[in-house]
């Protein structure tokens, strides 16, 4: 029984033996057959982050927040710019009120186009046609008057010019050059 034994160790060895050998065998074949590139993958670890540190996705969302909080105080900014100006107008609206003269007509026609808004353009050539129909005042005739308006609207923006805004001065225009070809 002891030889029985003895046998079974030493065939137990062998196996043991056998097995290393093949495993040993086989990691040398696969790690051999790795490509260059899933070599490098190993090689290199990812460069260690802070815990605390803001990932990817959160650092895009704080620059788009940052991004429109610029776009709002631009936007302040040229909302004030623009309030600036048409308080510019309204001012000296009211000193052309009181003494509507061909050059006033004029400086207030350029404050207008100058303002770069139809709407205050619009509102002022209104203004300014009611009361020169009405009174007769400001020495201007209706080719002047046609002329002033037509090279004043020329100096707003493009975007502006083709407003909505802006229809009913274009065909103003037309009817007081009609007028004054009627008269000559």
């Amino acid at each position: 029984m002891i030889v029985f034994i003895l046998i079974f160790f030493a065939v137990l060895i062998v196996v043991s033996v056998a097995a290393v050998a093949g495993f040993s065998i086989y990691l040398k074949s696969r790690k051999n057959s790795l490509n260059p590139t899933n070599q490098k993958q190993f090689a290199d670890a990812p460069p260690p982050r802070s815990l605390f540190a803001p990932t990817d996705e959160e650092i895009r969302v704080l620059e788009g927040e940052e991004q429109a909080r610029l776009d709002a105080r631009q936007k302040e900014a040229e909302r004030r710019i623009v309030f600036e100006r048409a308080e510019k107008v309204r001012e000296f609206e009211k000193i052309w009120r009181a003494e509507p003269t061909k050059q006033n007509t004029v400086e207030l026609f350029r404050l207008a186009s100058e303002s770069e808004s139809a709407e205050i353009f619009s509102q002022t050539a209104e203004n300014v046609i009611q009361v020169l129909h009405h009174e007769q005042a400001g020495g201007l005739s209706n080719k002047d008057l046609a002329d002033l308006l037509d090279s004043h609207l020329r100096i707003l923006p493009q975007q502006e010019r083709f407003s909505g805004a802006l229809f009913w001065i274009k065909r103003e225009i037309e009817r007081l050059r009609q007028k004054s070809e009627e008269k000559s």
